[in-house]
């Protein structure tokens, strides 16, 4: 009984993480900008995202809204808070 809570436990975490991704902003992909995001961001007790913090971006104003949008959708498995949780992000523009 053990190992199924387990393995369901480890399956919900592939798929809770899975969702987990950026997409690229539709005006920038559209008008081939390119750039790179870097934030912090807490995970609290019940798996959400919160307090994200632009640290920095390149172009400025092009990609911060969207990006932190999308990471407060995120959600993590339940029990494990984190703080200041480091993510870099790159576009490459096609």
């Amino acid at each position: 009984m053990r190992n199924l809570a387990l393995s369901i436990l480890l399956l919900f975490s592939t798929f809770a993480n899975a969702a987990n991704v950026i997409k690229y902003p539709d005006r920038a992909e559209r008008l081939r900008i390119g750039g790179e995001v870097s934030v912090l961001y807490d995970i609290d007790e019940s798996g959400k995202t919160g307090n994200v913090r632009l640290i920095s971006e390149s172009p400025q104003y092009v990609f911060n809204r969207s990006v932190s949008k999308q990471i407060y959708l995120w959600r993590y498995p339940e029990g494990s808070p984190q703080k200041d949780v480091p993510l870099k992000i790159i576009f490459k523009a096609n």
